[in-house]
């Protein structure tokens, strides 16, 4: 195989690889911050969770987790700043993502049809 097609193929692979961190990132952070809400006070009334409770146990280590690997900031909430940065990353992990696969799908026809 030709070096510029190995080249490609890399190209394709690192933009895959960043796309699908690039959106974990964001889906993580939003997703601690979900996870680290407290409920409303009567809500679990009708079967949806503790009556007005907090996390259980293991959502709480999950949430300390979280914060200590900078997915959460220690006072828990997210800004509407946060939240817009949330949603860049993980629409630009998306992009990258598909634009490797798109990459990798014209190698694999071009190199199909080539030989």
């Amino acid at each position: 195989m030709k070096k510029s097609l190995w080249i490609v193929i890399v190209i394709a692979g690192v933009l895959q690889l960043s796309g699908v961190i690039c959106a974990s990132y964001g889906v993580l952070r939003e997703s601690f911050a979900n996870l680290a809400q407290e409920r409303g006070y009567g809500e679990g009334r009708y079967g949806e969770g503790t009556y007005g409770g907090g996390p259980t146990r293991i959502q709480e280590v999950l949430i300390k987790l979280g914060t200590k690997m900078g997915l959460l900031p220690p006072d828990r909430t997210l800004t509407l700043t946060d939240r817009k940065t949330n949603a860049a990353w993980a629409i630009t992990g998306v992009i990258l993502g598909v634009l490797g696969t798109v990459i990798d799908l014209i190698v694999k026809l071009t190199s199909k049809y080539a030989t």
